[in-house]
């Protein structure tokens, strides 16, 4: 659950940097094919980014890892622990319950408006007018497309601007506009608790309508037009899965309608979108080290995949221990070096229990010490005399030390939520016999 609830997260931030993006740069110029892509298209990949894995090798040699102490810092009581662990279980049991209220909720909404709107189509007669296959309604001054098939009210086929109507519905029947409308309302539904991206859905939609409109001025009066999208405008009916010429959204529409062409930058501002997807891919993405461990006659090879962050979050002392077991590594760099050393980490962790910043230097607030850490590694099995170099805060020790405490899942302890935590590595070298 509280997996699906990150990703939910980073699919929201997504969606909102991917609209602010289109609402400050792309909005008010008329390249509405590009904007249908960008628009239709970033709502989607905003779902795909958080899936991406980036992977990176990293070469260790095999360890043996324990602590100086005894297990027990004193700053992680295990009643304490229980009592987190519970409060957060309870906690992100409650918000998923809710979202998936939410979900069902907004999909029935959304079958709802389906329904009624194929209702329509199912009573509608169908006719040839202007050339055209069009769909007649008993209900007037109707006109709207909904998967591609044109409908328009029975009093509608002797208004005097016919023409102009059909033509703004043939645009979407004609340019598939009903995919995007699907698209962006399902999207929509999996993140309904943002209300970003509630903007971006209507943009999706206030776009198509101004590709038509823009398509229908190119060969009629403007201000007809426009009338004839006011007379109309009393008499709709709302569902998410149609396009009309009478939506409600003609403010937004005849103002588009009346504003200058300026496409002078278009080519830079649709260059921007560049950095913002790579800022988005690199902040959003997950990332695996692929950590190939050496024995110590550098034979056999294993290879092992670890998630940066894994998903499981730890409630105890114990486990804490058992995750620097089971991923700490000697660096091979060092180990053939026979270097040795300390790794002095100082990791912030926010009031949720995820850390929020890693430190290679002593902060001037107090923290809290965690027992020593002794990482063993072993030396080729050739070598006649162990000849070690010792290095305090040697980069690839120090780098080893930030790998893992960057890679600790949330913490559900509450006497380290909101504190800053000083892990003390100690690598050492032996021989192997």
């Amino acid at each position: 659950m509280e997996a699906i609830l990150y990703y939910l997260l980073k699919v929201s931030i997504s969606t909102v940097v991917f609209f602010c993006t289109y609402h400050f740069l792309l909005k008010r110029i008329k390249q509405f094919v590009f904007n249908r892509i960008y628009l239709a298209g970033s709502f989607l990949v905003g779902f795909i980014i958080p899936l991406i894995t980036f992977q990176s090798t990293s070469y260790f040699s095999g360890t043996t890892t324990y602590f100086s102490g005894n297990g027990s810092t004193g700053f992680l009581p295990a009643e304490t622990n229980v009592a987190s662990y519970v409060s957060g279980m309870e906690i992100t049991g409650l918000l998923f319950f809710l979202y998936l209220c939410g979900l069902a909720f907004c999909m029935a909404k959304l079958i709802f408006g389906f329904v009624k709107a194929a209702r329509i189509r199912k009573s509608c007669t169908e006719k040839m007018v202007s050339g055209r296959k069009v769909w007649i309604a008993q209900e007037k001054d109707l006109a709207f497309t909904f998967m591609d098939n044109i409908i328009i009210g029975k009093n509608l086929l002797h208004h005097p601007s016919l023409e102009m109507i059909l033509n703004h519905e043939a645009v979407h029947s004609r340019e598939r506009h009903c995919f995007d409308i699907v698209l962006a309302e399902l999207l929509l539904i999996l993140q309904w608790f943002n209300p970003i991206a509630r903007f971006h859905a209507q943009a999706i939609r206030n776009n198509l309508e101004f590709r038509a409109d823009d398509r229908v001025i190119r060969e009629s009066d403007k201000q007809e037009y426009q009338f004839t999208m006011l007379s109309m405008a009393l008499n709709r009916i709302n569902s998410q899965l149609f396009t009309a010429i009478n939506s409600s959204n003609l403010q937004k529409r005849i103002i588009m309608m009346n504003t200058k062409n300026k496409n002078r930058y278009s080519s830079l501002t649709r260059l921007a979108i560049v950095p913002v997807f790579a800022l988005l891919l690199v902040s959003l993405s997950a990332k695996k080290t692929v950590r190939i461990s050496e024995s110590g006659s550098d034979l056999d090879p294993s290879i092992e995949l670890m998630q940066e962050r894994p998903s499981d979050p730890i409630h105890s002392n114990s486990e804490i221990i058992r995750f620097f077991t089971e991923n700490l590594k000697y660096p091979t760099e060092a180990r053939k070096a026979v270097l040795t050393g300390t790794a002095r980490i100082y990791a912030r962790v926010n009031p949720h229990g995820h850390i929020s910043e890693v430190l290679d230097v002593r902060p001037e607030e107090d923290y809290l010490e965690f027992d020593e850490i002794v990482i063993i590694g072993y030396a080729d099995n050739g070598a006649e005399e162990l000849k070690k170099t010792k290095s305090y805060s040697h980069p690839s020790l120090l780098a080893e030390g930030r790998r893992v405490v960057e890679s600790i899942p949330r913490l559900e302890i509450a006497d380290l939520q909101g504190k800053m935590v000083q892990f003390n590595f100690k690598f050492d070298i032996q021989k192997t016999n």
